[in-house]
């Protein structure tokens, strides 16, 4: 059997993609629905937002210069130090609380930011009332003002103050050296004769006077600044309007924006839904998992899993797309069995409930419907369930046949009155089934059903809970390992391959239980059913009867078996 290579499974990438948003197209929906859905509740329920701003020239503090004219520094370090100190005095809890108290209520949110490089601060206020908002602006542009003016005169008056002190210290100290000169005045040189020295109390004078004029001309200059700073300092040039329009997005952009977010979000759900997955959903899938090529995709029949239902569809609606899938199984076995003869085929799974006993009853009556006489042989001896589908009983079976309680003809039932179909059952369940299996009589009597057939299939227990399907694989011409799909785990049917390799098993393919619709998994067998319904179903016949006849199987088939 072609094995499928990685190369052939990692093909067609984009269209894998494609199948992962169709299959998760739910997901999706329901994602992108919810992102908008929140969007548009965020954008009616939250309230317009408006701004306004108003901008502020500030100019350097007459305090800084006053004592040291033309102090006016062209540096920009500076000149941008200077502004930031300015903003950070803006946005200080004593301004902020002022405005409070200004306004009487809590004041908007605000933001400082210089216009350029210029001496211009911008104050920007937010809000949901437009009225509010202009006059939390407003009201901090002239509450820095006023703060700022306070500040600087304060500042210039206490100067003052200090510089009134300082002369009245130097006027306590020249008035005793005055009245001292008053009463002894100094020498004063005669003509013709050597002019005296310097009286010491005029040179202390003098030197004191001097001082004092310094200090009066500084506090001249300070009385002339407390007067400039009445109404200088910082001013505004442009006040706060009342905004009109809000600058909260509308509810269009919140849509396209929730409708982006939601599609994003919803692929990226999607492929990780997909990555968490594990289970066999597509052909693809199923091949990657298990490295054999798929010979049939059966479409998902109702109820098949249940206790109470035996869907024989092949019986039943043998014109079905079912049975028709059924059919495409026969094809592929009957094409792989020209170049070595396939005469017995075990039906296995990797867990239970996929599907396998139900493809091996639907196979018996297709095989039978093209001429082939068919034996069914239940080897599962834990949980026996392929006498169900013909409606017989399981009171005598394989069991019987090896203990020597019944011979092998008498435990042969007739499973459909118009097709030549066999069963064996399984007949009472043992206590050691795999030990019973792997017996030499066990393999007597497949030896011998092989030979009064033209095909065995042997329903066996699934690979991975006991090692009966191990045993049961060493003694047939092929094997088909059944998957279900949405409910086989890729991990699962990856470890029966794995396992029936390991004992030279006859892998001559896979099989997909439970296919849906094209549009989940890019295959269908739905669309237009009277093809099937008003033609009869197409049955091949055997080239000749004595290719599988009873005598002339051919003996390359039993001591190639025989070898394993």
């Amino acid at each position: 059997m072609r094995q499928v290579t990685q190369e052939e499974t990692s093909t067609l990438e984009l269209r894998d993609y494609l199948r992962v948003l169709r299959r998760r197209k739910w997901i999706i929906a329901v994602t992108i629905v919810v992102c908008v859905g929140i969007a548009l509740a965020t954008t009616l329920t939250k309230e317009s937002s408006y701004a306004t701003s108003t901008q502020v020239l500030i100019e350097q503090r007459l305090v800084d210069t006053l004592f040291v004219p033309n102090q006016q520094s062209n540096n920009p370090t500076d000149a941008a130090r200077r502004r930031q100190n300015e903003i950070l005095f803006m946005s200080s809890p004593r301004v902020r609380a002022k405005v409070q108290e200004t306004l009487g209520r809590e004041p908007e949110s605000v933001s400082f930011a210089t216009v350029g490089t210029s001496d211009v601060i911008e104050i920007t206020s937010t809000g949901t009332k437009p009225r509010l908002t202009a006059e939390t602006a407003n009201a901090y542009a002239q509450t820095y003002i006023d703060v700022r003016r306070d500040l600087t005169i304060a500042d210039l008056e206490a100067a003052a103050q200090q510089l009134q002190t300082r002369i009245a210290d130097l006027d306590a100290k020249i008035a005793p050296i005055d009245g001292d000169l008053a009463f002894n005045p100094p020498a004063v040189a005669v003509a013709g004769k050597v002019a005296p020295p310097t009286d010491p109390r005029v040179t202390e004078r003098n030197a004191l006077a001097s001082q004092r004029e310094g200090y009066q001309t500084q506090l001249e200059r300070m009385l002339v600044g407390i007067s400039v700073a009445q109404d200088g300092g910082a001013q505004i040039i442009a006040e706060a309007g009342v905004p009109r329009k809000p600058i909260s997005s509308g509810p269009t952009r919140n849509i396209l924006a929730g409708l982006v977010l939601g599609i994003v979000l919803a692929i990226a759900l999607a492929f990780l839904r997909e990555y968490l997955d594990d289970t066999i959903k597509t052909k693809e899938d199923l091949e990657a998992a298990t490295g054999l090529t798929v010979v049939g995709l059966i479409p998902a029949l109702p109820d098949w899993k249940k206790r109470d239902a035996t869907p024989l569809i092949s019986t039943l609606q043998p014109r079905s797309p079912a049975a028709e899938a059924y059919r495409s199984v026969r094809t592929s076995v009957e094409f792989l069995s020209l170049d070595q003869p396939i005469g017995s085929i075990q039906v296995t799974s990797a867990l239970a409930s996929e599907g396998k006993t139900s493809t091996l009853a639907n196979l018996a009556v297709t095989f039978a419907r093209a001429g082939q006489r068919v034996i069914v042989l239940c080897c599962d001896l834990r949980r026996p369930r392929v006498h169900e589908f013909f409606g017989l009983t399981n009171r005598v079976g394989f069991t019987s046949v090896l203990l020597g309680d019944t011979p092998l003809a008498s435990a042969i039932q007739a499973a459909d009155p118009e097709l030549p179909i066999g069963l064996v059952a399984s007949g009472p369940l043992p206590p050691n089934p795999a030990e019973l299996l792997a017996s030499k009589r066990a393999v007597d009597v497949i030896e011998d059903l092989d030979r009064r057939c033209d095909l065995l299939l042997i329903d066996s227990p699934p690979i991975l809970p006991v090692t009966d399907g191990l045993v049961i694989s060493g003694l047939v011409d092929g094997v088909l390992l059944v998957a279900s799909s949405g409910s086989s785990t890729k991990r699962g049917v990856k470890r029966a391959a794995e396992l029936l390799r390991q004992v030279d098993a006859p892998l001559i393919g896979s099989i997909l239980n439970g296919v849906g619709s094209k549009a989940e998994y890019g295959y269908t067998y739905g669309g237009d059913n009277r093809y099937y319904l008003d033609t009869p179903a197409p049955e091949k016949k055997p080239a000749a009867e004595s290719r599988n006849g009873k005598n002339g199987k051919s003996r390359s088939r039993t001591s190639a078996r025989a070898a394993r």
